[in-house]
């Protein structure tokens, strides 16, 4: 595989005229602005436009749209699952989720609330591949997904009101609204969803709210951020095949729910001095989730999270060599405190059975290096040290209390050559680490293990090449991560375990061509490998076996086409090739999941100065598929069904 993407990655060079190069900005690869052309790491921008064009509402999509990472529904919500690289089932463990450099992961099994951030407060969202650990700290091993909002700029003011109605009684309203003058302003930005959903039993509710003041000085700026939001959410289940052929919209659980309740603030700030720059964010998320599952008597849940975070940083500029260079050194204090009860159901919360309490408290110091060694090759050396301290207890049955100190470590080596054709390549190398969350941990029966559950280390190394120009972006790169420990549910042992030794593996490309100032076109492949090295479970020996629930490709493509003065098209593609079904970490499940590919389409039309008229569909050819399955026997599985096709309509107004 690498011998023909290292061919192919030298026909491009061959292939393509020399033109200069584009300079973009962005932060989540040093924690602070920096250029993107300079940087020895596959990075993808999905910008405030590209969200626009995008015919869904949902930001999972939108990031499987541009961002070239598979997502999975595993429940039924509006939440789904990301992963970067082909960790399967995992991936939420293994893809960092940031918002303004501050962590949205959650400390168990749920997935990061990508809806409680309105999409009118993002400016855009930097995807850095196989990277992050150094300077973020734990479970990056597959990449960083950092969600930047909007900065007032001095004089600037803003606004917008949409309204969109559409397929399966859906509702959702949209407003934001922003001014910054010389030194003080403000945003605000709004949504709220209601929708009955594809399936019986699945109507999702949402409101959720943004805030921002912003104070701009001589030489620096702060912020103070404010957000809540509320989603409540029927729960379909999973359907057998057999019901999926008869009618893929019923549901066999009518009474399952799920409700959650979330807010947070930060507050932070930078500042300049001279040559250098100093920044630092406080942080506090808090969140509360209720669900119910009828199934088997009833089980209930009621869990309370809560985040404290702080991390000061600076950027130090220095002279050698007769070069200047920059050193970045900082420290993340991280706290996580997690309750959660287990009940029959709700009016039964007195008489628990089940109170588990969870502590985490991270210390991390890094320091990045970034040393120009010629005017267009830039070495990038990073250390991190981290100091995780766990303690989960089992309060009610069984009895239990566990405690974990560990000292963990991560690094990187990167190196970039620009060329002054408009080619660059890179090559980077890292350790990165996770430890186990709550959920992971969890005793449900005894006996419970003597020990949590070891932390997971990650050796990764990236090849790429890029082109740019003023019309033209093209990415390629090769990857591959070796992993000691991984944490992962084996059916085979019924149990969250550490694996012997396994392998992710791949090759990406990316490519943007303005073909026109009318036409934008791009398009994305990525080719996974997912294996189990070595490890014997339950009896069954793994060594070589493919991991569940990774395609072996990945596609996107689209087309964004201006074919009158008010009017635009855009065109999505996704392809999601076939993947073997979760629990077949055996690999004898007779058939795989099948592959599928949908189409969005979106037409643009601005009515009036300031509105605008968008037609949207979803899943164009209504293509039946699903994206997450489990084998549940030697030849039955069950699957959650996808929306089928689906249209909207939506009326906006904005000043921008």
């Amino acid at each position: 595989m690498f011998r023909l993407a290292a061919g192919f990655l030298a026909g491009l060079v061959v292939a393509l005229s020399c033109l200069a190069q584009d300079d973009a900005l962005v932060i989540t690869a040093t924690r602070f602005a920096d250029s993107k052309r300079d940087l020895p790491v596959g990075v993808t921008v999905i910008s405030a436009d590209d969200i626009r064009k995008s015919a869904s509402s949902n930001l999972g999509d939108i990031l499987a749209q541009f961002g070239l990472l598979q997502i999975r529904d595993l429940a039924g919500t509006q939440n789904p699952q990301l992963d970067l690289r082909g960790f399967g089932i995992t991936g939420d463990q293994n893809t960092l989720v940031l918002v303004d450099g501050l962590r949205l992961n959650e400390p168990d099994l749920e997935s990061a609330q990508l809806s409680a951030i309105p999409l009118d407060s993002i400016e855009r969202i930097e995807i850095v591949r196989g990277g992050g650990a150094v300077l973020y700290g734990a479970g990056a091993s597959g990449g960083t997904i950092n969600i930047i909002t909007r900065r007032g700029r001095a004089g600037e003011v803003r606004a917008l009101a949409l309204a969109r109605a559409g397929g399966y009684g859906t509702e959702e309203l949209r407003g934001s609204y922003a001014r910054q003058g010389e030194v003080l302003g403000g945003s605000l930005a709004a949504s709220y969803e209601d929708t009955e959903g594809y399936r019986a039993n699945s109507r999702y509710r949402q409101r959720s709210a943004a805030s921002r003041i912003d104070a701009l000085l001589p030489t620096g700026r702060a912020y103070l951020k404010l957000g809540v939001d509320e989603q409540r959410q029927r729960l379909p289940g999973a359907l057998t095949e057999a019901e999926i052929n008869a009618d893929p919209r019923q549901t066999r659980t009518p009474n399952d729910w799920r409700e959650r309740d979330g807010a947070q603030v930060s507050l932070g700030g930078t500042q300049s001095i001279g040559r250098h720059e100093l920044s630092a964010d406080l942080g506090y998320r808090q969140r509360r989730t209720k669900a119910f599952f009828a199934a088997f008597g009833g089980f209930f849940t009621d869990t309370d999270a809560n985040l404290w975070s702080f991390t000061p940083r600076a950027k130090l500029g220095f002279d050698a060599f007769g070069r200047a260079h920059e050193l970045i050194v900082g420290t993340d204090f991280e706290r996580w405190d997690y309750d959660t009860l287990s009940a029959s159901s709700p009016s039964t919360l007195s008489a628990a059975f089940s109170r588990r309490h969870g502590e985490q408290e991270n210390v991390g110091g890094y320091a990045q290096t970034n040393l120009w060694l010629a005017a267009r090759t830039r070495l990038v050396l990073g250390a991190r040290t981290q100091r995780i301290g766990q303690r989960l207890t089992e309060a009610v049955f069984p009895l239990d209390e566990r405690r974990a100190h560990d000292r963990l470590q991560a690094h990187e080596i990167a190196l970039r050559h620009n060329f002054a054709t408009g080619w660059s390549v890179y090559g980077k190398y890292e350790k990165s680490f996770r430890v186990a969350n709550f959920d992971e941990n969890a005793c449900f029966f005894p006996p419970c293990s003597a020990a949590l559950l070891k932390p997971q280390t990650a050796k990764g190394g990236d090849l790429g090449l890029e082109y740019e120009n003023a019309r033209l972006r093209l990415r390629a790169a090769i990857y591959d991560i070796q992993l000691q420990n991984e944490i992962y549910f084996s059916p085979l042992t019924f149990s969250n375990i550490n694996l012997s030794p396994t392998e992710r593996q791949g090759i990406e490309l990316e490519a943007f061509w303005r073909a026109s100032d009318k036409l934008d076109l791009r398009a994305g492949w990525a080719h996974q490998d997912a294996r189990f090295r070595s490890g014997v479970y339950g009896g069954v020996d793994v060594s070589g076996n493919t991991v569940p629930l990774v395609p072996e490709m990945l596609v996107t493509a689209g087309a964004s086409w201006a074919f009158a003065a008010r009017s635009r098209f855009n065109l999505n593609l996704r392809h999601v090739g076939s993947q073997r079904f979760d629990n077949d970490q055996a690999n004898t499940f007779a058939r795989e999941m099948p592959s599928y590919t949908l189409v969005d389409a979106k037409l643009e039309q601005r009515i009036a100065r300031r509105w605008e008229l968008a037609l949207e569909v979803r899943n164009l050819f209504d293509k039946r598929f699903f994206s997450y399955g489990a084998a549940t026997g030697p030849s039955s599985f069950s699957a959650l069904p996808a929306p089928g096709r689906a249209t909207y309509l939506s009326l906006a107004w904005r000043l921008d």
